[in-house]
């Protein structure tokens, strides 16, 4: 499925806030952590939208100059429309924005479908936390080398 991605906008913040709520329960992101990612890196926030405009995902990234890196902060798609492409796209057009040595993201180990994407554009995961998060929950950390290295 092809969909339009671009930079999301501040008014729809709470729309991602609903996705990122019905997709991650009780790990998700609170209204204002969105709005302070929006401030911190907007050109990083990007949305996925079909032919009708519907947000059907979206993805945050976030740099540190300091160290070169970025991080993949979160990826949702809509459960309905997993399987068709859509996180792979949001991901691409992410790491083009990336002007850094590398990428780093978390993942839960469970998490096939993610870790599937995440592989195929050339993560790779380089340690396992198991309380990642301080409450038990584990996570692997996956990186990607020269972000121009992008195998998609």
């Amino acid at each position: 499925m092809k969909v339009k991605v671009r930079k999301v906008e501040i008014t729809e913040i709470q729309e991602i806030f609903e996705i990122d709520k019905k997709e991650f329960g009780p790990m998700n992101y609170p209204v204002f952590v969105l709005k302070q990612y929006y401030n911190l890196f907007s050109d990083l926030f990007l949305v996925a939208e079909n032919e009708t405009n519907d947000i059907l995902g979206y993805i945050i990234g976030g740099n540190s100059k300091e160290n070169n890196e970025g991080w993949v902060l979160s990826l949702a798609t809509k459960t309905a429309y997993r399987g068709h492409g859509i996180g792979t796209q949001l991901c691409e057009a992410l790491l083009h924005k990336f002007h850094v040595d590398s990428v780093f993201l978390t993942v839960h180990p469970d998490n096939f479908g993610a870790i599937h994407i995440y592989k195929k554009l050339g993560f790779k995961i380089s340690e396992r936390k198991e309380n990642y998060y301080g409450d038990n929950s584990p996570r692997n950390i996956m990186k990607l080398d020269k972000v121009t290295d992008i195998k998609v």
